[in-house]
């Protein structure tokens, strides 16, 4: 096999595979979403004595703003939603300092979202914790059981409390994001790994085509006397 040709599978192959790889990649984009575009995560359990549960040091930049607020990604903000079932639970956000602030001395379990799990990483000791309906600080909150906000740029914290901020909580909780342009990106996608799987295809077959072999035909023989 010439170096050209084998140059020429190599390339196909690895081609090939990109394609396979961003062919699951805009499937799996299209396929997530629900129908009103919400990607979902949970729903989760979690149980802890504390009076607060806390996911904070979310630090979220968006990017900068271009123009009329809206950030490159032309989004001034993402949709969030976070649904709890549970009886009488308060689901608030808000600056990571002021819910320091508003939870000192109050027993707190700090959690991670771990894919389709929550970790509790850490509990401090402590009491309980003044009714968070009437703080001031959050930029959004609920009792109702489902908490919409437009995630934009700072640092945030999450806390799920009972509404009367006693301690143990028992709730199972559903985080989801809206991504608008995300069937979009998913089409792309899929249209690129289309691209690159035909165009590995055709590399690949070029490469280990044979070559025709010329045809060599025996001289003519000069004529022998009778």
């Amino acid at each position: 096999m010439r170096i050209g040709k084998l140059i020429a599978a190599v390339t196909g192959v690895l081609l090939v595979i990109t394609g396979i790889g961003l062919g699951v990649a805009g499937g799996i984009a299209l396929a997530v979403p629900d129908d009103d575009g919400w990607v979902s995560v949970g729903p989760v359990r979690v149980d802890s004595s504390a009076a607060a549960i806390v996911g904070d040091d979310i630090d979220i930049d968006l990017g900068e703003t271009v123009a009329d607020g809206n950030t490159f990604i032309s989004w001034a903000a993402i949709p969030t939603r976070i649904a709890v079932d549970g009886d009488g639970v308060f689901v608030g956000i808000g600056p990571v300092a002021e819910v320091e602030q508003y939870l000192d001395g109050v027993a707190v379990a700090h959690a991670d979202w771990d894919h389709r799990d929550i970790d509790i990483d850490g509990y401090v000791p402590g009491g309980s914790a003044g009714n968070p309906t009437a703080q001031d600080f959050w930029v959004a909150s609920t009792t109702d059981g489902v908490l919409e906000w437009d995630l934009a740029g700072g640092d945030w914290a999450v806390v799920v409390m009972n509404a009367d901020g006693s301690p143990g909580i028992d709730v199972a909780l559903d985080a989801a994001a809206r991504v608008p342009w995300l069937p979009a990106i998913g089409v792309g996608v899929l249209i690129l790994g289309g691209a690159f799987l035909a165009g590995g295809i055709a590399l690949t077959y070029a490469g280990v085509r044979a070559t025709p072999q010329p045809t060599i035909s025996a001289p003519p023989q000069p004529a022998t006397g009778g």
